[in-house]
C-alpha cells in the first residue's frame, strides 16, 4: 500500500485520470442495462480526485473547495446565468438567419437529477484537475487541458455515432471547459459554483433551443464560448497589469 500511494503521488494528474476513466468508463457501457449505472458513472471524476488527493496529503485542500459555498453571490449569477445567456445568443442568430423561433423547451426529471450529480464531475474537473494544471501553466492553457479531459472522458457515450459527432461536441466542451476555469478560479476553484455553471449549461440549450438539430446549437454555443473566453482573458490580462503597476514602486 505505500509504494501504490507512493505512485499515485508521485504522479497525480496522471493517477486521477486513470482512476476516474476507469470507473466512469466501466459503467458508462452498463447504461443499457439501467440508467442508474450512468448515474453512478457521473462519480469517477471525484473518486479519482479523493484517491490522489488521499495519497499526496492534500485531502483538507479538495474538501476545503468541495464545501466552499460562500463565494460572492455575483459568481452564483454569472455562473447560472451564462450559459443561458449563451443560448439566448445562439437562439438570436437563429432567428436571425431565417428560422421560426422554437418556443421555449422543458426539461425532464432526470435533467433535474444529473444538474446535481454532476458535482461528482465538478469535484474533480473543477475541483481537482483545473487547480492542478492551474499551478504548472496558465489559466488558459489549464482549461484547455482540462477541456480536452473532460472531452475524451465521454467518449463512450459517443462509440457508434461517428467521429464527427464526437468532433462537434468537443467544439462545445474545451471552450466551455476555458470560461468555466475562469469562473472557478474568481471563487476560489468551489466545486458548488462550478456545479451550478455545469447544470445550468446542460439545461439552457434545451429550453431555448428545442428541437434545434444537435450539431448547430454545439457548434454555434461553442464559437459564443470562445469569445466569451477570450473576453475573460482580456479582462484578467488588464487585472493583471494593473495589480502589477499598483505594486511598482513610483518613480521618484
Amino acid at each position: 500500500m505505500p509504494a501504490i500511494r507512493s505512485t499515485i503521488a508521485r504522479h497525480p494528474v496522471a493517477s486521477y485520470l486513470a482512476v476516474a476513466f476507469a470507473f466512469s468508463w466501466t459503467f458508462t457501457v452498463l447504461v443499457s442495462v439501467s440508467v442508474a449505472f450512468g448515474l453512478l458513472a457521473l462519480f469517477g471524476p471525484a473518486l479519482g480526485a479523493v484517491v490522489v488527493s488521499w495519497a499526496d496529503g492534500t485531502l483538507p485542500d479538495l474538501r476545503s473547495r468541495i464545501t466552499a459555498w460562500r463565494a460572492p453571490l455575483r459568481w452564483y449569477a454569472v455562473a447560472f446565468l451564462l450559459p443561458f445567456a449563451v443560448a439566448a445568443t445562439a437562439l438570436a442568430f437563429y432567428v436571425a438567419i431565417g428560422n421560426p423561433a422554437p418556443g421555449l423547451g422543458s426539461i425532464s426529471a432526470i435533467e433535474v437529477v444529473i444538474f446535481v450529480l454532476v458535482i461528482g464531475e465538478e469535484i474533480g474537473w473543477r475541483g481537482f484537475l483545473q487547480p492542478r494544471l492551474r499551478d504548472r501553466m496558465g489559466i488558459v492553457s489549464a482549461g484547455l487541458a482540462t477541456g480536452v479531459a473532460w472531452t475524451l472522458w465521454h467518449l463512450p457515450m459517443y462509440l457508434g455515432a461517428g467521429l464527427a459527432s464526437f468532433a462537434t461536441f468537443a467544439i462545445w466542451v474545451i471552450p466551455l471547459a476555458v470560461v468555466m476555469g475562469f469562473v472557478a478560479e474568481r471563487t476560489r476553484f468551489s466545486v458548488i459554483v462550478a456545479t451550478v455553471m455545469h447544470g445550468a449549461a446542460n439545461i439552457a440549450t434545451p429550453i431555448l433551443l428545442p428541437g434545434v438539430d444537435r450539431t448547430w446549437w454545439l457548434v454555434v454555443t461553442g464559437a459564443i464560448y470562445v469569445v466569451v473566453a477570450v473576453g475573460f482573458a482580456l479582462a484578467d490580462r488588464r487585472r493583471t497589469v494593473a495589480t502589477v503597476a499598483a505594486a511598482a514602486p513610483s518613480a521618484s
